[in-house]
């Protein structure tokens, strides 16, 4: 199959990224999926597919490295604006992109930190989280995807693979969470480690999980408006208002390559 597709690294997270406004990749199943992110070490797999609506650029569907669709990824959604923008080189008035996710509308700049409009914040708090790890601030907040949030004083030496995967996995919530670690540098600024549901370890990166606590700190001790997240793939800035009705992610995103699909 005569493909093409990019290869993106956004703070560490990586995808492979492919144009299929053609529907030519849409069912090949999640294990022809599971072995192209394996094969290729990336966290997932992102298509630019025909806008679902009149009000959209374009459709991105999602998949993680386990081959399964998921709702959202915020640093997946500044790497495939970054794609569209000057890969593709849609057309576009100004240089906001308007596309459409599983769940929600989001809106994109094409400028050099590939902003997202972050436009999923919701169940503040649904969960009490606070029994999965002994902590100073413990917090539940689905920012496109659910996340648990936890303080600790060593992040460093913290077995971020153990505890994750005990959170991750626990019963109360219904498709998993991201389990989110962090400690504090400064006011508004931390450090940030995650266990990803769907890449079933850490990851070097997690947009949707930066802007989770970075919100959460916002919320609960009123930092803002503009907290830095150091991941350990590099710094994600999150910007929001007092009422949290306009929320950025915000970073730096990296084209790595092109390949053919036969080369997979």
């Amino acid at each position: 199959m005569d493909k093409k597709f990019c290869r993106y690294s956004a703070t560490g997270n990586t995808f492979l990224i492919f144009d299929n406004r053609d529907d030519s990749l849409s069912d090949l199943g999640q294990q022809v999926y599971e072995t192209w992110c394996r094969d290729h070490q990336v966290d997932g797999l992102l298509f630019v597919e025909k806008p679902k609506g009149p009000r959209t650029d374009f459709h991105m569907r999602y998949l993680n490295a386990d081959g399964g669709e998921v709702e959202m990824c915020g640093n997946g959604a500044r790497s495939i604006l970054h794609f569209v923008a000057r890969r593709l080189q849609l057309p576009v008035e100004g240089d906001v992109y308007s596309f459409s996710t599983m769940n929600s509308i989001y809106k994109g700049k094409d400028t050099e930190l590939f902003p997202i409009l972050m436009t999923e914040i919701k169940d503040w708090g649904l969960l009490d989280v606070s029994d999965l790890l002994p902590t100073s601030l413990s917090y539940y907040l689905n920012t496109g995807v659910p996340h648990a949030i936890f303080e600790v004083e060593d992040l460093d030496n913290f077995d971020v693979l153990e505890n994750g995967k005990r959170i991750r996995e626990d019963k109360r919530f219904i498709k998993g969470a991201n389990a989110n670690f962090f400690s504090i540098i400064k006011e508004n600024e931390i450090k940030m480690r995650t266990f990803e549901r769907g890449v079933e370890g850490e990851t070097l990166s997690c947009g949707t999980g930066a802007t989770a606590v970075a919100l959460a700190l916002g919320k609960l001790r009123g930092w803002g408006p503009e907290v830095k997240v150091k991941v350990p793939g590099g710094n994600l800035i999150i910007s929001f208002n007092k009422d949290f009705t306009e929320v950025y992610l915000s970073g730096p995103v990296d084209f790595l390559g092109e390949s053919l699909l036969n080369a997979l």
